[in-house]
């Protein structure tokens, strides 16, 4: 017997077998966002030349973590948090090209793919729990 609680955050039993978990995409989205926060820090993008950009960084990274953790941990509530990941994701890209110098310095090219990672992540976790909400219903 299933347990009520576990059903309750969980797609578990008939009509979810071989499907793939909106967890696994958001998965994925956690680790984007540890290195997101770490790399201004690795990479050095420098307080002087990029102060707006590691701020902006790790910032994102904190949000982001925080939703994905929730996203993994009860993948069927709240769909609405991969939407605000992928939302971050977009404002990384526009960040990137139109509030930075001109050059692709490695934390720019940083930042662009992240963006697009938390963007594709993001909105193929939402779509996912959407779809699997729609074929197995509310339990």
């Amino acid at each position: 017997m299933v347990d009520q609680q576990a059903e309750r955050y969980l797609w578990i039993g008939p009509g979810t077998d071989s499907r793939v978990n909106p967890s696994l995409p958001s998965s994925f989205v956690f680790l984007d966002a540890l290195w997101l926060g770490f790399a201004p820090f690795v990479l050095h993008h420098g307080v002087a030349a990029s102060g707006f950009a590691a701020t902006n960084d790790v910032m994102i990274a904190i949000i982001v973590v925080a939703s994905a953790l929730a996203r993994i941990v009860a993948p069927k509530n709240m769909p609405w948090l991969s939407l605000l990941n992928a939302a971050l994701g977009l404002w990384l890209i526009v960040a990137a090209l139109a509030l930075r110098p001109a050059g692709m310095g490695v934390s720019k090219i940083d930042d662009l793919v992240m963006g697009a990672l938390l963007l594709a992540l993001g909105g193929v976790s939402a779509v996912l729990t959407y779809r699997q909400r729609a074929d197995v219903g509310p339990r």
